[in-house]
């Protein structure tokens, strides 16, 4: 195994192979510049070349070290050219007073001798003034031919994206509720995690030198988890004097009873660590020379199933000699946690199985947005008097993740994907246009065509906050569910500590109407109220749960707007039924003696038809 200081000599050494790729053709002007004097007798003159170049080096080995600069084609030339032209004027520089040796042959014997020689003094300076100027013409050149290329390569690259299209919403991955299938939603917001983990921070050793910035979703132990790491505080005298953080927290996503649990792990290797312990650093030495470009976004910690902590960053490919990414190739880099050990995956199918999270959310949003932006083109999309035919932009502020919060991960089966609702471009129109789904793991995406006027999710955040304006509680993190074969967006209402406080259930075609919405504290009773508003069968034309007969004295009644759930002696049952099937359900009271048929699952039980009242017999019967 490689020691910590033979990690960090690694590091520094590829570091320098870094800075000699964006620097080479300066390096190759400078030493040109410095033989040349040597070679005409200027040793003293070659020896400040040489320190200047030793200067100038160590300035750009800074400068690389400090702003991690993205290894494209695009930008390793340009930063040659620059490179080039400062070289060449600095080298002007030093040639314009050097003395030009005068060599003679006289009857078989070499006299050397130095003689200025005024008209020909600056014939060095003149040489590299003039490759200072072709390297600046070359450099505006290339400038303009990039941003050329960046805007005529767009339909192109946006047709390259691994992205599938469906005409419908039938096979999308959406996480299902129904009688064989009962996903739990997702209840723990990552600003609820983050609250949790901040007030359990005290729990720990040293929590005054630590801080919770992040967390990430992942399938551990066959559950959706969050995983958080906690990190430096940011000063540097801290560091030096703990060296390692001690582990990092796990929390469920699906519980709402859920507590932070610590795992007590010796991570050296962090992003907020110093010198060849700065895991953003190692990761960029690792995969600078790969032909892969490391993302902006701070790396994420992921843990293998027997708890050891990774972090984890996507590389991606530009097109070409564009800016762009080339969405076909995709690559991780990993950094053991304890270890520093790090590892270069070109290939997604070669990742490590227990990695969940190949490709970053920012990722996934930009491969999407190409693609439903600018795959009729740059200007059709663009330009001023675009056509924006099949234009598409995902809906903004309503998801968790991603630089504009228009990502939301979901768990469908054993897989992570991002979720992502499309709309129109034109900013008044509050309808769904599509779904788009990205496999996190294998970084292709999917679109589901919406063929009905389904809401957008941030639609439906203002219409539940609306339903709960009363309690200032926050709309976060609307997910969609396929309940009972009905797409269903599941809103998390949040107070102001970012506590979970409420569900509520919308359908998305629903428009947000009395019968199409129901609230509740748990996922049971809102399930019940929702499945309830629609009836004995479901979308698909299945029942929800195995169909009974059931009869008893009524404990306790509850009216959440057209939706009546209630409880019987003895049967630890949530009963719902809409007021709509049976009118005469809101008149129930406790101590009633009522019958029905209804399909039970679990502690659900959805009434199909009426409720038969012994105490409201005669009235149904005046009422036929």
């Amino acid at each position: 195994m490689i020691t910590a200081l033979g990690m960090e000599e690694i590091m520094f050494a590829l570091f320098a192979e870094i800075t000699l790729r964006f620097t080479a053709l300066g390096v190759l002007v400078f030493l040109a510049g410095i033989i040349s004097l040597a070679v005409s007798g200027h040793k003293k003159r070659a020896g400040w070349d040489l320190g200047v170049f030793v200067l100038i080096a160590l300035l750009c080995y800074g400068w690389i070290y400090i702003t991690l600069p993205e290894p494209s084609m695009s930008y390793t030339v340009t930063s040659n050219l620059i490179a080039l032209v400062v070289a060449a004027l600095i080298q002007a520089g030093f040639a314009v007073n050097a003395v030009i040796p005068k060599v003679n042959i006289e009857a078989g014997k070499l006299k050397v001798h130095r003689k200025d020689v005024s008209p020909d003094r600056k014939m060095g300076a003149s040489k590299f003034g003039k490759l200072a100027g072709w390297g600046f013409t070359a450099l505006i050149i290339a400038f303009a031919v990039f941003a050329f290329l960046n805007v005529s390569e767009a339909k192109k690259v946006a047709n390259l994206a691994p992205v599938s299209s469906d005409n419908s919403t039938a096979n999308a991955p959406m996480p299902v509720v129904s009688g064989k299938n009962k996903e739990v939603p997702v209840v723990n917001t990552p600003a609820t995690v983050l609250t949790q983990i901040n007030n359990s921070l005290s729990n720990i050793p040293n929590a005054n030198v630590y801080d919770v910035s992040h967390v990430r979703v992942q399938i551990y132990h066959n559950k959706m988890t969050y995983v958080a790491p906690i990190d430096f505080d940011g000063s540097f005298f801290r560091f030096m004097r703990y060296k390692k953080v001690d582990g990092y927290f796990t929390v469920d996503a699906t519980s709402k009873t859920a507590q932070p649990k610590f795992v007590k792990k010796s991570m050296y290797y962090t992003p907020a660590a110093f010198f060849g312990k700065d895991v953003r650093r190692l990761m960029y030495a690792h995969s600078a020379m790969s032909g892969y470009v490391l993302m902006n976004n701070t790396p994420q910690l992921e843990v293998d199933e027997q708890g050891t902590p990774y972090y984890v960053a996507t590389l991606v490919h530009r097109y070409g000699v564009t800016s762009r990414q080339d969405f076909r190739k995709k690559a991780i880099v990993t950094i053991n946690a304890e270890t520093g050990q790090a590892h270069v995956y070109k290939n997604l199918n070669n990742k490590p199985k227990w990695l969940d999270v190949a490709l970053d959310p920012t990722t996934a949003a930009a491969q999407v947005d190409a693609w439903a932006r600018e795959r009729n083109g740059w200007w059709n999309a663009n330009g001023v008097g675009g056509a924006r035919n099949g234009v598409m932009v995902a809906v903004t502020g309503s998801g968790t993740e991603a630089d504009n919060d228009e990502v939301t991960p979901v768990q469908y089966g054993d897989q992570i994907y991002y979720l992502e609702a499309l709309t129109s471009a034109r900013s008044s129109q509050t309808s769904v246009m599509g779904y788009a789904f990205t496999d996190a793991a294998t970084g292709k995406s999917y679109y589901y065509r919406e063929n009905k006027d389904a809401m957008t999710p941030d639609r439906a955040q203002k219409l539940a906050k609306d339903m709960m304006k009363q309690t200032g509680w926050k709309p976060k993190m609307p997910m969609l569910y396929r309940i009972d074969g009905r797409p269903t967006w599941v809103v998390s209402m949040l107070d102001s500590s970012h506590a979970f406080r409420s569900y509520v259930y919308l359908l998305a075609s629903g428009n947000g109407t009395q019968d199409t919405v129901a609230t509740g504290s748990d996922a049971t009773d809102t399930l019940a109220k929702y499945r309830a508003l629609f009836g004995a069968t479901t979308a698909s034309g299945s029942g929800a749960g195995k169909l009974r007969k059931v009869s008893g004295q009524v404990l306790r009644v509850s009216q959440n707007g057209d939706t009546v759930s209630f409880l019987l002696q003895g049967k630890r049952v949530v009963y719902a039924v809409s007021a709509k099937a049976d009118p005469f359900a809101p008149f129930m009271q406790a101590g009633d003696q009522v019958s029905f048929k209804a399909r039970v699952s679990g502690t659900t039980g959805n009434i199909t038809g009426q409720v038969t009242n012994s105490a409201l017999a005669a009235t149904k019967k005046d009422a036929k």
